[in-house]
């Protein structure tokens, strides 16, 4: 890279954990050391979204929400008097949930869209104290549009484009450093929606995408991608550098460091993701259209999940069952994990918490002559992603182990259902033949 080139336009995303109390200087001063154009995004500070969630769970009793929002001031000191209005206005979307006394997904999303907002108030304020103007900006408001699902919204790339690349243009061409909330857009009817947690991260490719820019960092307090997590598995290797497929397969398949629909705005433009530490300047990832010149292995476990199972006659070779079946828990608000199938046989995976549901919808298919619907079972999904996986399956010992309930593989991804309770076993014993195995002299 030529030293003298100017520096490329880039949004830069800060994580919660990265606005901490401990690490909000750092986090400034990580900014200001910077040239080129930038946009920030940011997250809702540390535990500041899990406040706003209990304060959605019933009853709701006014001291309970006065307590919160005490306490939230007490976490974003020196707002400016903009940044004032957002707790009125959460106050009176309280008073609003107590008085209704339910928590309609659409009051629900704009209360827990505060965090964000008060973080970009808060944020842009103390840039402004180290003497760069900063500007709060909230999304919902510059326009970035979604398809108004509820908790779980996609952002409408085109339609969004023109109006937020107009309203953040505009601040940097006066020189305003913009810092925008993460995690909110609106739906074409003016109705505030929520990305699902984590969706800073994607909101960070989402705007990169409007303005037409090719570089994102995802900026952690101390969290990196490495083989599998450290908590659960000791010897984890770092994690250098993924394609857009192998960073979403690992976000889809449990890996919290992205949200999973990140590299959607990423792959359409061919930019530059970067996910790096604050803490340690040397733990990075880059995502880009391509894979690393060594293929990536790395482990995730998914859990707990539940696992029901579906004989129907015919199986797969009855005409569409599987479309049948998919359409029926979609419609039925229950998110599919993954779908395997054998000839007669279809195993499903669905978050624990949807798992009644999912086997009340699947109940009318055990109706059909002979079928047979079995669970909800715990269970845990462990996968192993890389490219040319495939090729590597030789090194497990004996192949799959006896007590995989489901497995599908490509050849960038094996996973495996497993009983609950050996989730951890498993995860262990593929990190430590695809990953530290192969990485062994003469493995």
């Amino acid at each position: 890279m030529d030293p003298d080139a100017e520096p490329l336009p880039t949004v830069v995303k800060y994580g919660g954990a990265a606005l901490s109390p401990a690490m909000a200087q750092r986090a400034a001063e990580d900014l200001l050391g910077r040239t080129g154009p930038i946009v920030v995004v940011v997250s809702a500070r540390a535990g500041v979204t899990d406040q706003l969630l209990s304060c959605l769970e019933p009853p709701f009793r006014t001291v309970r929400h006065v307590e919160t929002v005490q306490q939230m001031r007490l976490e974003h000191p020196g707002l400016t008097p903009a940044g004032e209005t957002q707790f009125q206005a959460l106050e009176r979307d309280l008073k609003r949930l107590r008085s209704e006394g339910r928590a309609t997904p659409e009051l629900s999303d704009r209360i827990l869209t505060y965090g964000e907002r008060l973080a970009a108030s808060w944020f842009a304020g103390e840039i402004q104290r180290r003497g760069r103007p900063a500007q709060a900006v909230e999304a919902d408001r510059l326009g970035l549009k979604t398809d108004g699902s509820p908790g779980d919204a996609r952002v409408l790339l085109a339609a969004s484009a023109a109006r937020v690349r107009r309203g953040l243009t505009g601040l940097l061409g006066r020189g305003v450093l913009p810092v925008v909330t993460g995690f909110l857009g609106v739906s074409s009817g003016g109705r505030v929606t929520t990305l699902g947690r984590g969706g800073s991260d994607y909101s960070a490719t989402a705007l990169a995408y409007c303005l037409g820019w090719s570089r994102v960092e995802l900026v952690k307090q101390s969290v990196s991608l490495r083989s599998a997590d450290p908590r659960l598995v000791p010897g984890t290797r770092p994690v250098e550098r993924l394609s857009f497929d192998e960073a979403e397969e690992l976000a889809q398949f449990g890996a919290k460091v992205l949200h999973p629909r990140t590299m959607e705005p990423a792959r359409a433009r061919g930019m530059e993701v970067t996910i790096r530490s604050l803490e340690d300047p040397t733990q990075r990832t880059l995502v880009g259209p391509r894979p690393g010149p060594e293929p990536l292995r790395a482990i995730t476990l998914l859990g707990p999940v539940s696992l029901l199972l579906l004989r129907v006659p015919g199986g797969r070779q009855r005409r569409g069952v599987l479309a049948e079946v998919s359409l029926a828990l979609s419609t039925g608000g229950v998110t599919v994990a993954t779908l395997y199938t054998s000839s007669a046989l279809l195993c499903i995976v669905v978050e624990s918490a949807q798992a009644s549901r999912a086997q009340k919808l699947l109940k009318r298919f055990s109706r059909v002559e002979g079928a047979t619907l079995e669970g909800p079972l715990p269970a845990a999904l462990v996968t192993a992603i890389g490219e040319g996986l495939l090729s590597d399956l030789g090194r497990l010992p004996g192949g799959l182990p006896p007590l995989v309930l489901g497995a599908s593989a490509t050849n960038r991804t094996l996973s495996l259902a497993v009983p609950a309770d050996r989730g951890l076993e498993v995860l262990r014993a593929l990190h430590r033949n695809l990953v530290e195995r192969r990485e062994a002299p003469g493995g």
